[in-house]
């Protein structure tokens, strides 16, 4: 079975909300007004969204194997992220806000580099590659006219772009000019599962307020296991100083194995320790774990993926990443009586987190 660690700290299967600042801030940058020479679609375009000094853009992407699930009815609607841009061409800033699920997770403003490449912001050295060499693109016909199709319904002009490994597309409606979609390309040329829909996007004047960020951002995280300590359930309550949740002796046929009690203890961005409690179901790569603290970061839920709102959980179902004896997994995350629950499920039981969280109950003492 695979350790506590291992199991919490597999990566591979989600875009970091940092990852996707960059990947499309690039995107958004590419349909920016900037003072160079198109033809075709793109002068269209660059009409349409103005020629003010800020660029403002909204874009929303459904993350991939990802829901949030109601708990009372079982109703699933997409995990989605909006990403929301302002960039200065004058005063070389950008900001940028992603939200997930409706929540803030990164609010950034970053000035122009003093060291970087043609005081392009210093977010990312693709990213900055690409913003210094955008207007080159346009002259030289690199930024170019890719045909013709449709999305969502709506006729489109595919304009494409070869900044990235693969390049990418961005359609835009035929009637109004403005871009609607980006999508990024495989090596084949089809489009990859990220696509970005773009909500709104013009140009402005500059105002302060548009580059001050309210929500500062997220501090880097360090944290580390220790203390591990096998307990009866019954008694994890007076140990804990809370009452955790449990799924019974046994759930679906899979037996309570065992209730770990365990310390978490934080180095960044503040030391501290955070007590938490594991409960296994089943035995081998069949089982149903869950892990339950009273702060988010106890059940090592990555950051990235938001956080859910009272009633519901956020659910991730997919193949599982790397070698070992899991090929299916699933996990959700919930609220239960003030205590934060993370629920796995592996394998055959790769189907049932949601049901788990909903059969959730208070261990008697």
């Amino acid at each position: 079975m695979p350790g506590r660690f291992e199991g919490a700290f597999r990566v591979g299967w989600r875009l970091p909300a940092a990852a996707a600042v960059v990947a499309v801030a690039a995107a958004i940058v590419a349909v920016a007004p900037w003072h160079g020479h198109g033809n075709g679609a793109i002068d269209h375009e660059l009409a349409a969204v103005g020629r003010g000094p800020v660029v403002h853009a909204v874009v929303e992407f459904d993350t991939p194997n990802m829901a949030v699930v109601s708990l009372s009815t079982g109703a699933e609607r997409p995990l989605r992220q909006r990403l929301e841009y302002w960039f200065d061409s004058d005063r070389r800033l950008l900001r940028a806000r992603t939200s997930i699920n409706g929540h803030v997770e990164l609010d950034a403003v970053i000035p122009p580099s003093r060291s970087g490449a043609r005081g392009v912001p210093s977010l990312d050295p693709a990213l900055a590659g690409f913003l210094s060499g955008y207007r080159e693109a346009l002259k030289s016909g690199q930024a170019r006219e890719a045909g013709r199709g449709t999305f969502d319904g709506r006729s489109v002009t595919w304009l494409r772009f070869d900044y990235r490994l693969f390049g990418e597309r961005v359609g835009v409606d035929e009637h109004t000019y403005r871009p609607i979609v980006i999508e990024p390309l495989n090596p084949d040329g089809s489009s990859a599962s990220e696509i970005w829909r773009v909500r709104s996007i013009d140009t402005r004047a500059y105002r302060r307020e548009d580059f001050t960020s309210a929500h500062p951002s997220p501090a880097e995280t360090s944290m580390h296991g220790g203390g591990f300590r096998m307990v009866v359930a019954a008694h994890a309550a007076s140990l804990l100083g809370w009452t955790p949740v449990w799924l019974g002796t046994s759930f679906r046929g899979l037996p309570l194995r065992y209730t770990q009690l365990q310390v978490v203890i934080h180095e960044r961005p503040a030391s501290g320790t955070t007590r938490t409690v594991t409960l296994s179901y089943g035995r081998g790569a069949n089982i149903v774990r869950l892990t339950e603290a009273k702060t988010v970061e106890g059940t090592f839920w990555l950051r990235g993926l938001g956080v859910p709102d009272p009633g519901t959980a956020v659910l991730r179902r997919d193949a599982a990443t790397g070698p070992g004896p899991v090929e299916r997994e699933c996990q959700a995350l919930l609220r239960v009586g003030g205590a934060w629950v993370q629920v796995e499920g592996w394998n055959r039981s790769a189907s049932r987190c949601i049901d788990a969280a909903r059969a959730l109950a208070r261990i008697p003492r």
